[in-house]
């Protein structure tokens, strides 16, 4: 067992504060619900509207800000196919785990208001559209003893209805009022379900630790028909609400853990997923499903789900995949794309961590290049839809979670002693992307390379966004679509998202 973490912050840097201070920025950008963000400075905005380059360098010399274009010449030349359009970006955001929603709701009530909207709002500095919510406690629930972890039907009703309990009422102690805040801010978001376990009284050890679900279909149709009556509760209890997808095990090869879970094979949840589309029509509900909900090291799991369901005559559209990135790698999916490439895929679940052996800066510099190179950028450029890490918020030890696993970090670190919020490198990196990329833009086919990994995307308005990361030492890129192009001197190890609008013409030379 790791002794707790206390993370190192660095607030004077980021512009924030603590509670009883004046209210700050987070990244240095406060955002209003309604019209434009005008306390987010000139250059956030710039970029936006007129083009150019925003960037972090992971040692912190620069941190989400503009860097100035030039008209140097280039040591290397990006060129995006604007022609060539694949997939479209559908969300980014964090997981509302029971914790995030514990630590937000104990927060002053005006500013959890403030930040949800700097996170949320379609016109804020970060402007987050997805959410990943448990379907009953996961591992990261504040602490309450024996009744720390609950589903939503943990006792049998009888045999004429087995699900005669099923209740959603403790979910209104922590995330259901914040995802209320949350839709009224954001309007409309990427809502993915997700359950870590089956009532105990379904599973073959009779814990919610561990365990399968009882071998008999009647249990298998029962599960389906408790993840339907969750979709259907939790649109009910949250006006505005509509659930897009819905995965069927939280990490189903994962059932040694010492909190929910439960194992599940493919041929398991090839039987679950046909119930479930039933059980979901019959409720007139449009929620997608998606398989597996694991590391990239197995996509031989969804390859067999739906291969299967594929012999069903399932539509591919209604039926894709999810994914984590604690083990394999964002191109183990390319076999599984080329064999159904109509079904979609999601990334659902990454925690941050920190090194305890580390300073701050060191930390944080780690994190923007892991989640740059290993995470966003792959698995964008490999048919990922979405992204959504784990814990929109954690406090100070990593918590309140598993005692296993105590140097976790949310996309916000709160310190519970004084208030004070520090984003986390993570947010950064998704912030990169969520900021500058709308829902619904199509990626665009791009050069890569190991010391430049990219992502291309189409906007509505018709501007160009790339998000690279130098993998070099300073240089000066040119970055070219169609008959755009901008120049910009880059520091070494740098993420940056580089906006291309119609200002930026091609220079006829």
């Amino acid at each position: 067992m790791t002794a707790p973490l206390r993370r190192r912050t660095a607030l004077t840097a980021l512009g924030l504060t603590t509670a009883g201070a004046a209210a700050a920025p987070l990244l240095s950008a406060p955002a209003h619900a309604d019209g434009p963000p005008t306390g987010m400075p000139s250059q956030q905005v710039r970029v936006d509207r007129s083009g150019g380059v925003v960037a972090t360098q992971g040692e912190r010399e620069i941190v989400w800000e503009q860097v100035p274009t030039t008209d140097a010449a280039p040591d290397a030349t990006l060129e995006i196919d604007t022609a060539s359009r694949r997939h479209t970006l559908d969300g980014f955001g964090p997981a509302l785990t029971h914790s995030a929603a514990w630590l937000l709701l104990r927060m002053p009530a005006a500013r959890r208001r403030r930040l949800l909207q700097e996170m949320f709002s379609p016109n804020g500095p970060l402007r987050l559209s997805a959410l990943r919510i448990p379907v009953g406690t996961c591992d990261f629930a504040p602490n309450e003893g024996e009744r720390t972890y609950y589903t939503l039907a943990d006792e049998p009703g009888p045999s004429a209805d087995p699900l005669a309990h099923f209740d959603l009422s403790r979910d209104e102690g922590t995330i259901l009022p914040v995802l209320r805040e949350i839709l009224e801010v954001a309007g409309e978001l990427e809502v993915v379900l997700s359950p870590w376990s089956a009532p105990a009284w379904m599973k073959t050890n009779g814990s919610l630790i561990g365990g399968a679900l009882h071998e008999d279909e009647e249990t298998r149709r029962l599960w389906a028909e408790y993840l339907a009556r969750a979709v259907e509760a939790y649109e009910a209890a949250a006006p505005g609400l509509h659930v897009s997808a819905l995965t069927v095990q939280n990490e189903p090869l994962h059932d040694t853990a010492a909190y929910p879970c439960m194992g599940m094979s493919p041929e398991v949840q090839t039987s679950v997923i046909s119930h479930l589309l039933e059980e979901l029509d019959e409720r007139g509900l449009d929620t997608r499903i998606l398989s597996y909900d694991h590391n990239w090291d197995r996509v031989d799991y969804p390859q067999q789900v739906l291969d299967e369901l594929a012999g069903q005559g399932i539509d591919p559209q209604r039926v894709g995949s999810a994914f984590h990135a604690y083990a394999g790698s964002a191109d183990a999916v390319e076999p599984l794309h080329a064999a159904h490439p109509d079904s979609p895929i999601w990334f659902t679940e990454q925690s941050g961590t920190q090194d305890p052996g580390k300073p701050y800066k060191a930390d944080f510099a780690d994190g923007i290049w892991w989640m740059s190179n290993q995470l966003f950028l792959p698995a964008l450029r490999h048919h990922h839809q979405g992204i959504i890490l784990f814990n929109l918020v954690l406090d100070q030890d990593g918590g309140p979670g598993p005692a296993t696993f105590t140097n976790g970090t949310g996309l916000f670190q709160i310190d519970e002693s004084t208030g004070a919020l520090t984003p986390n490198s993570e947010l950064y990196v998704m912030a990169h992307f969520s900021r500058f990329v709308p829902v619904g833009s199509p990626v665009l086919a791009s050069a890569d390379a190991e010391d430049l990994p990219n992502v291309a995307c189409l906007r509505p308005d018709g501007s160009v966004v790339v998000v690279l990361h130098n993998n070099a030492p300073a240089r000066t890129l040119r970055v070219r679509a169609g008959e755009r192009e901008l120049t910009v001197a880059l520091p070494g190890w740098t993420l940056a998202t580089c906006v291309l609008t119609e200002r930026q013409q091609v220079r006829r030379r």
